[in-house]
């Protein structure tokens, strides 16, 4: 195993603050002021982002990929609690892969991959094994590998979007088909459930080890939180496509099975069409904190307040996202501290001006 150098040295150097106040965050109490997730540019310096087209992870691009990391870290300050990470993700579709499907990506379209179905016979497929084997697990965990190298202590990798579950199976089978499946073929459904369910451990802590992550790095997610142990953002797109009473059979035992295996966790509520599950999922009791997106030609999020009153209501932390600090100004008057999370860009000032003005009317 590669060893460890000592962490953001350069790129984050208050990280034992950072820590501290990550650790108040998941204990359910507030230091100071409520956390704020930052980027700003260098003084001089144009944005830059640090996150890869998923094709540079595909097509072994992964020189490019470490050098657009290099001029990330060399263009932007990480402030408040956010911390330097990026993801070796290969796209929305990779834990699908894992189990035999293959991944495309084609120009013009690098932030997203796909894999045709394969599943055409559940009888001819059952179970479904994860094979360790496989390629494009054996090619995230290399890239993992070469991502660790090259960040040196500067960054961590996040831990990937495996959209695991019954998003899997959805990528696996194909959306109607699956649906369908429900009905036609609940048993053999359960089946496939079951052995997907059982390969989240072992996906998650292949891609943990590789990447070099310990308690002593801790640990983040495509959603930036961090925590010492293990964290991840949970999810299931294709929730949308079932009734509440057939995700309660299928998919809400799995998103409670990731929540109980993970340290701390974020979930990924996508659009209205996950809102009549919204009561299951604010049950999981080891779900930290909600993600929401409204989605494509929806209000922003910021201005769905009774449905986020309703989360944090329910004890659950909140991820508001915005480039506006006068807009965050305005939401910790109405929701307080407790549970909240910002993520947002702007300038170096405005973002320390911000954070001060947290702890004074905090």
């Amino acid at each position: 195993m590669i060893a460890t150098p000592p962490l953001f040295q350069d790129t984050k150097p208050d990280f034992d603050d950072v820590r501290l106040r990550w650790s108040h965050y998941w204990a359910g109490e507030v230091y100071q002021r409520p956390l704020v997730l930052a980027a700003a540019p260098k003084a001089g310096k144009e944005w830059a982002w640090g996150g890869g087209s998923y094709s540079n992870g595909i097509y072994h691009k992964w020189d490019e990929q470490c050098a657009r990391i290099d001029h990330w870290l060399e263009n932007m300050d990480f402030l408040g609690e956010l911390l330097p990470s990026t993801g070796p993700d290969l796209g929305p579709s990779q834990f699908a892969a894992f189990f035999g499907a293959e991944l495309k990506c084609v120009a013009g379209s690098e932030g997203t991959s796909w894999v045709d179905p394969i599943v055409h016979d559940w009888h001819d497929v059952l179970p479904l094994k994860f094979d360790v084997n496989n390629k494009w697990w054996q090619q995230i965990l290399a890239y993992c590998r070469t991502l660790h190298a090259h960040s040196r202590g500067r960054y961590l990798l996040d831990i990937c979007d495996i959209h695991s579950n019954f998003d899997g199976l959805a990528a696996l089978r194909g959306d109607a088909n699956l649906c369908m499946d429900l009905y036609d073929e609940p048993t053999l459904v359960a089946e496939a459930m079951r052995n997907v369910r059982s390969a989240y451990q072992p996906i998650y802590d292949g891609l943990y080890e590789a990447s070099g992550l310990s308690r002593a790095t801790g640990s983040c997610g495509w959603v930036p939180f961090w925590c010492e142990g293990k964290f991840a953002t949970i999810q299931c797109d294709a929730i949308c496509l079932t009734s509440p009473e057939m995700s309660r059979k299928y998919i809400i035992p799995a998103l409670e099975e990731e929540a109980n295996f993970l340290d701390h966790c974020v979930y990924h509520l996508d659009g209205p069409g996950t809102l009549v599950h919204l009561d299951d999922i604010l049950a999981i009791e080891r779900i930290d904190a909600i993600q929401w997106v409204s989605g494509d030609g929806q209000p922003p999020m910021h201005t769905w307040r009774a449905l986020l009153h309703k989360i944090h209501d329910a004890g659950k932390g909140l991820i508001i996202y915005s480039g506006d600090c006068a807009l965050v100004k305005e939401i910790h008057q109405e929701f307080g501290p407790r549970g909240m999370v910002y993520q947002l860009g702007g300038t170096r000032d405005e973002i320390l001006e911000l954070l001060d003005w947290l702890v004074a009317h905090t």
